[in-house]
Formats: C-alpha cells, structure tokens, sequence
C-alpha cells in the first residue's frame, strides 16, 4: 500500500541491491553520515532483489541499527525496476532517490539538495547534482557540461541539458513521481524514460553544481551497463520499449512535434550504438530490423538535434541526416549526396566573360553541403626524405566524390606527379557496424633528381578535371610543422626542402652552408617574432646540429629501453653492436642518470643521461633510433619545443618490442603515426597479425628476427622461486604525471578486484604453507605501471622484486610463472617453463582482439577462480614443475626461432638499410 499525507521524512532513499556485499556499507554509509541528520529526515529502503551474496546480513544489521529509519524488504529477483518500484510502494519522503547500491553521495548532498527544494520547490520537482566516475574510470560524466553553476535549468531553451541518470536525481514524490513508475523488463535506458517524463510535466529543473554523486565504473567491467555491448536487451528491447514510445508518445503530445528535449534524450542515448564498428553477434541475423528501427527513429529527430551531438563525427552526421532526408540507410558503396559540375561567372578586366568551374556537392533539395573550392588543405602525416626520394603521405576528408579525385604535385615548368593511393587504417566512419566513410589517402615518392628541377612546386586537388591548389596541414608525424614556418629539411646535402604556407607551396633550393645560415637567420627571427622562450639557444642549438651533420664521418645509433630501466632488447643489442666492433659507427645509450642502470652501463659503454643537452644533441644527431619501446617519450625528448626541432631529425626508427604482440595493437603502432623502418617480429603468426592487418606496414619492414632479449634467456632454477607477474591495468591507475616523472598513487586501486585477486594469492597461508615446505617461495614482480600502489598490498609472507632487477635474470632463475596478460609469459615459455594464466577478468579490454588465444594456442592452463589457481599451483610444485608436453609442443610451433641468434638477425636486417 503506497504512502500519502503528509510525509513523514524529507528524503527516502531506495536502493536496489544485487550482488554489491562488496560495495553495499559503502553506499548506506555516505546516506547515514549525511550532514542533514540521517535520524530526523532520512527514510532509508533497501530492497533485496535476490541476491546470491551477503548483503542480506549487511541490511538487517543496519535495520538493527536503525529500526526507525531503516526498511529491509526481499523479494525474488525480478531485476532493479521492480525492486525499485516496491521501495516506491512504502517511501513516506516529500522527496525520493534511488541511489545504486555500489555508488555514494557525497556527505553534504542532502542538505544542499533540501535547501535548494526549499527556495525553488514551485518551480520544479526534480534536482540533479554531478555525476563523477570513480575506480575503473575517473573524472565527470560526459553530460557534467549542464553543472556549470547552481540553478534552474528550463528545457524549451536549454534542450541539451538532459538528465538520464537517477541516483544522482531527486525527485518530488508526490508532484513529480506521482504514478509514474520505472518499466518492469527494460534493461537499459529506464532511469533516462522516467526522468524525462518528471522533467516535462513542468519542463524545468533544478542543478546543483558543488556537491557530488560518486559512480563506481567497476575495475572488472562487471556491472550491466558496462557490459551493455554484448546484450541482446541494449538493442531491440531499449528501442521498442523506450525510444520509439517516447517519441510517439510526446509527438501525439505536441500535437506533431516531438519537444527538442526529448529527441535530444533519445538521439543522446542512440550515438552510442550507432557509432559502432562492428556489428554486435546479438544482431548479425535482424540488421534488416534493427536499420528499420533506425530509419523511423530519424522521422522524429530534428537535424540540429543530429548536428549537436557530440560523440558522432562529421562524417557519421552528415550519414545521418541524409538517412533521415531519404529515408535510405547509406554505406561506403553510397554516395551522401550528389556531386555536379558548376561554372560561375568572375569579374574580369577583359571584354568576354571569364566562368570559374567548381565541384559542389548537394543534397536532394539542392542545397550545397560541400564544394571543392572551399577546400583549402589536406593533411600530411608523412614528410621527409627517404633515400633518394621525398615521401608524402596525407588523406583529405570531405563529401567530394572520390572515384574521380586526384592529387598532383607539379611544378610551373610542366612537370607533374600523380599521387598513389594510401589506406588509412582504423580510420573509417561507421553507423550501425556498417562503414559509411573512408578518408581519400594518398601519397608521393619523389626522386630528389626531379626536385632539383624547379624551384617551386605545388599541391591540388583535381576532380573531373576541375583543379584546385591547396595547402597542407602537417601532423606531428611529420617532419615540418605548422608551428615553424621557416622550418625546412635538408635533403642529403643536396638540396633543402620547405613548405612556404603563405604562397602555398613546397620551395626548393639548393644546400650550401651560407643558404643554411640565411634560412637559419630566418628561424630564429620567426622565434622572436613568436617570443619563444630561449629562442636564442634553440637557434643555436639547430645551427650547432646542421654543421655538425654535414661534417660528422661516423654514423649514430641511439638505443633505448624504458627512461629508467635497462634490460631489455635494445641494451641486448647494443652489446652486440659493440662486440662487432664497427669503427663507422659509433653507439649511445640514453637512460636517466638518477637509475640504478645508469652507473652499470656507464663502465661498459657510451652512456647519456635522458633528457639531458647532450641526450638532445646525439638525438638529432643519429642516423638510427633503436628501441624496445614506442612510447613518445623515446621519439620526443623535448618538451614544449618539439615543433622547433621536428626538421632536424633524419634517424631511421627501429622498433625492437617491448614484447610479442597477440593484441590488435594496430591503433597506436600505425605506419602514419611511429613510422617503424624496422619492425622485429618472433612467430609467424605475430607477422602475419601485422603484415596482414591494419597497421600499414608491409614485409620491407616487418621482420621475423625474434627479440633480441631472447638470446639472454638460459633456465637456471637453483633458488625454487615462482614469480607473480601480473600485467597492470589502465582503468586503475593515474595517468603519467612530468611532475613526478611517473604515476600519481590512486586512492582508489585498492578497491578493485584487481587488487583484491592478486593481494590474496599472496596471502594464502594454504599456499605458503605449502610452498614453504617444499622450498619454494613466491617472487612479486609488479608491473611497473602499478609499483606506486605496492603500500596498498600486504607483502609481509612474500618477495617483492625491486625495480632494478634483471628481467633475464627473472626469467632465468624463476620455476614457474603466475600472470595473466603480460607478454612475459612468451620469454618464460621460451625456455619451455610451465606457467598458469590467472585471467579473472579482460585485461585491459583488448586481450580479445587478435591471432592469439590463450586456450587453443596458451602454454599453461587458463583459470579464473583463487582455490582452482592455488590447487594448481601446488599439483605443479607437486609434479616437479615441468612443462607439460602438450605445451612444449605449442611453444614448438610458436617461436620462427629458438636458437639464441635474435641480435645477429636483427643487426643484419638493419645494416641491409
């Protein structure tokens, strides 16, 4: 029986609760402790929603507590609406909340949200405060732009401030709850269907902006709506029951026209799956429907609504409303609009009439979405000289038609240069999974013999022989920069290279050192023009570089491994390099000097301090960069004056792996973006994976060498150890801080289930118990992106490796290894070791997408839960852990080679550059 009369407290809170005993006390804590008084204003309903965990003991202790204030109610599991429709069935509050069960509020949220009813209530009947994210995701909500500043927030003119989310909403009970309820079945998108409808019975509501809701993204991925994607219910069922309804709902309404609130709700809602790239398994059998759903959903949407959306692209937009305008859905294959030839007249000083031809692009009332006249740069990633040859790569984005666009790059006295083609991978447009567009890539190869030529050259567009000039905007992959004008490249000595942005065009001219100073003189006056701090040491220093290239005899490499620890494969290399003996070449090892590495490597070789004058110096100077690492602080060592340096650098990137790649890692590792000349390889399958996919490099640079740090590898088990080396996870740490030259301490990683999995293998007194009597004791090796969480860990019966220790010497005395994503098991499975994955969760929600599956192709069994791992642990330990043969088998065929000669094949394949 529902309550009415007067209420009987200020506030209820409902929380509906499913599997949360880990989150649960947290929740009703921040309720109980509000600064408003939890005993005078606060009716507290927890709803059981059958949960298979403890929480039932963790709500009747605090119903014990709080006999007054505190209402436990079980029922059998009928999901979160119908658990908070019963918690509705007994509130007395004047105001209502349904705070999730693993979130928190602030400690002041219900005072500030009284006070604010208090001076507002006849306006409105419904209040939001901020939403940030905490643990597995940290920061606001996208939608936290509405929370500027406190007030009250009127929908017909501020449309886009919607409110989908309702623990951080409070709600009048009797005027704006009244009998609107929560829709039993729908999975997702109900707190956004009710709360629309509160909203628009007064179409105003309230914000406040200095109080905050707590949201916990969970660190495994585990709650529903972070598991949305893969759902059958975030599709069909979301549609057919929440966005169509509430369309037609409101259309019938407002007598034909959908409020723009409510398309904004809903067209907000709806990005997400239309942006998708794949096409989920769960709809691979309707597409037919579910595009069908689409079409009549864009019948009720504006297209402003469209153009406002935030997290849709261009591209995707202009999709949409040409969907929308043609009731079509559109693919790659279609064109958006129709393109067509046009002439105009232009003033002339002669007696006829001069036409000025151009392409536009129209849609199908004739309005002109886009023309080739307006289109005044393209993009370059790639500009620099390779060999003999000037190399440019670029793409340009429009709505003109593709089939029939060119690029030539010419000169004024005839000669020209048809661009080939070039494919950008990874950056396609989709809606719905289905490709809509690709960008138009392209790319030159010039022999500097026919540079030398022409002074002048420049870059158009043509398109059904309609030519347009155009300029250029360079990425910071490339060699020039927009941000230095004056910068140019120097082409073998030969000739010198630039882009002259205010004519538009590439200017060549001969090399001397008197037109290198003359151009240099110009550099530094564009740095004092721009009031660049220093801009008389980066002069220079550039100057300092140039003469030094022109008359350096001995060629430069520079090996890197991380900034502040050595040991990997570029160190491995180096002292192969070195044991050559090579008297043209001369070697550096740039690490900080504050690393224990640094005084090591300092007795054996020509060791530099990163980031230091002379780091920058032999940085510019080298004709190879060769590194384990493809981070951009191994490319950038500068910070601030990069763009100021970007002409000067001529070394050839030889990416050595950190380790072997059985990820889809093509989004960071492109070919337009790192630039590898040499990419090392160690299994077929990885080359395959990377040849054949979507990172853009071919066989020229890909390489089946194997890492280099493999040839250190030699099995030495004289001190029984089993190492526990778990990779790290992004979701759960801060990201890197320059201040700290590393990764703040996070508050919240100890929360996680990461944490928790790991913290209590190490602690299991079965296990070391065990371990301890047969000899064996258990070595802690975090991944040094979580070694500033190592206080969080009890470590008190276990090891912990240092931060300077020896990987190869890791692997080498280690019995058996305990991980679950770090490519470390590849070097432990090379010496045929046995080792466990323990995969409790994703990862790093990648591990998924590539050639390698851990059960088929694995090289030790696959668990996830804490009694099977420790019964297996010592079952190994019991059978004098051994590799089993089937795993020894698989390790067989993984490795192109285990014959400890990885350095000589890598140094023969980058001397043949």
């Amino acid at each position: 029986m529902e309550n009415v009369g007067s209420p009987k407290y200020t506030f209820s809170i409902v929380m509906a609760i499913y599997n949360v005993e880990n989150y649960l006390e947290e929740a009703i804590e921040s309720v109980v402790n509000q600064t408003i008084g939890f005993k005078e204003h606060v009716q507290l309903i927890l709803v059981n929603d059958g949960s298979p965990d403890n929480s039932e003991e963790i709500c009747t202790a605090y119903q014990e507590k709080f006999p007054n204030n505190v209402v436990y109610i079980k029922q059998e599991n009928a999901g979160v609406s119908v658990a908070r429709n019963t918690g509705i069935q007994v509130a007395e509050g004047k105001y209502i909340n349904f705070l999730d069960s693993d979130d928190y509020f602030d400690l002041d949220v219900l005072e500030k949200v009284k006070n604010f009813f208090d001076l507002h209530g006849e306006e409105i009947d419904l209040v939001a405060i901020p939403l940030i994210f905490f643990e597995g995701k940290q920061g606001p909500h996208m939608l936290h732009y509405k929370f500027n500043k406190t007030r009250v927030i009127d929908v017909e003119v501020e449309y886009e401030a919607i409110q989908l989310q309702s623990g951080s909403t409070f709600i009048h009970r009797e005027n704006g709850l009244g009998d609107l309820r929560f829709q039993p079945g729908q999975k997702y998108g109900e707190d956004g269907s009710l709360l629309t409808d509160i909203i628009m019975k007064k179409r105003k509501f309230g914000v406040l902006h200095d109080t905050v809701y707590n949201y916990r993204a969970r660190a495994a991925g585990t709650s529903a709506l972070q598991g949305s994607k893969t759902s059958y219910d975030y599709y069909f069922p979301t549609i057919d029951m929440y966005y169509i309804p509430k369309l037609e709902k409101y259309c019938d309404l407002y007598h034909g026209r959908v409020p723009k609130y409510v398309q904004f709700v809903v067209m907000y809602d709806m990005q997400w799956r239309l942006r998708e790239k794949v096409i989920p398994e769960v709809l691979e059998n309707e597409m037919d429907g579910y595009i069908e759903r689409i079409l009549h959903i864009l019948k009720f949407i504006d297209e402003d609504i469209i153009w406002k959306q935030r997290y849709l692209n261009w591209y995707q937009k202009h999709a949409l409303v040409n969907m929308k305008q043609r009731n079509k859905f559109f693919g790659l294959e279609d064109e958006f609009y129709q393109a067509e030839k046009v002439t105009t007249p232009v003033e002339s000083t002669k007696s006829e009439v001069e036409v000025a031809e151009d392409i536009v692009v129209k849609d199908y009332k004739g309005n002109i979405k886009d023309c080739l006249s307006k289109r005044n740069t393209v993009d370059i990633f790639l500009c620099e000289v390779e060999g003999e040859h000037l190399l440019i790569v670029g793409r340009l984005g429009s709505l003109l038609p593709q089939t029939e666009m060119a690029v030539y790059f010419r000169n004024f006295k005839g000669q020209v240069f048809k661009a080939e083609s070039y494919h950008f991978p990874n950056d396609q447009s989709f809606i719905a999974g289905h490709p809509i567009y690709d960008y138009f890539g392209f790319q030159f190869r010039i022999p500097l013999k026919e540079l030398k030529l022409a002074k002048k050259w420049i870059l158009s567009l043509d398109i059904n022989g309609v030519e347009k000039r155009v300029g250029v905007k360079f990425s910071a992959s490339a060699r020039l920069s927009n941000k230095l004008k004056n910068g140019y490249m120097d082409a073998n000595h030969e000739i010198m290279i630039w882009f002259n942005h205010a004519a538009q065009r590439f200017d060549v001219k001969k090399y001397s050192v008197l037109n290198m100073l003359k151009k240099e003189r110009k550099v530094k006056l564009e740095l004092k023009r721009k009031k660049v701090k220093n801009y008389s040491k980066i002069s220079r220093t550039r100057i300092l570089i140039r003469l030094l290239k022109r008359f350096k005899k001995s060629e430069i490499n520079l090996f890197m491994d991380r900034i502040d620890k050595a040991d990997d494969s570029a160190e491995c290399l180096l002292e192969y390099y070195e044991q050559q003996q090579n008297k043209k070449q001369r070697n550096y090892y740039a690490i900080k000097k504050t690393s224990s590495d640094y005084d090591r490597l300092k007795t054996k070789y020509n060791v530099i301090d990163y980031k230091s004058y002379k780091h920058k110096i032999i940085f510019l100077l080298s004709d190879k960069l060769i590194s384990s690492h493809a981070d951009r602080f191994i490319y950038q060592p500068f910070t601030g004056t990069e763009n100021y340096f970007k002409d000067l650098k001529e070394y050839k990137y030889i990416f050595l792996q950190h380790g072997i790649i059985n990820t889809d890692l093509s989004n960071w590792l492109k070919k337009h973006d790192k630039n590898f000349k040499l990419f090392a390889t160690s299994s077929v399958y990885e080359y395959r994976s990377i040849v054949e996919g979507n990172y853009g490099y071919t066989e020229k640079e890909v390489k089946l060498t194997g890492l280099p740090r493999y040839d250190r590898l030699t099995d030495d088990r004289k001190e029984k150890v089993i190492l526990v080396m778990p990779t790290w996870r992004r979701h759960l740490v801060k990201e890197f801080s320059n201040k700290v030259n590393g990764r703040p301490y996070s508050e919240t990683f100890k929360e996680s289930q990461y944490f928790e999995r790991w913290n209590h293998l190490l602690n299991d007194q079965k296990l070391l118990s065990h371990l301890k009597e047969r000899g064996y004791r258990l070595l802690f090796v975090p991944h040094p992106s979580i070694r500033q969480q190592l206080d969080d860990f009890t470590l008190s019966n276990v090891d912990v490796a240092a931060y300077n220790d020896s990987y190869s010497r890791l692997f080498q005395k280690g019995s058996l290894l305990i991980t679950d994503y770090s490519s470390v098991f590849f070097d432990f499975a090379y010496m045929k070791k046995p080792l466990i994955y323990y995969q409790f969760d994703d990862g790093n929600w990648n591990n998924g997408h590539g050639y390698f599956s851990y059960s088929d192709m694995g090289f030790g069994e696959v668990i996830d839960n804490h009694e099977e791992l420790v019964s297996k642990i010592i079952d190994t330990v019991n059978s004098n852990v051994e590799m089993e043969e089937k795993y020894k088998q698989r390790v067989e065929s993984f490795f192109a080679h285990i014959d400890k000669q990885n350095c000589k094949r890598m140094y023969d394949e980058i001397n043949k550059l």
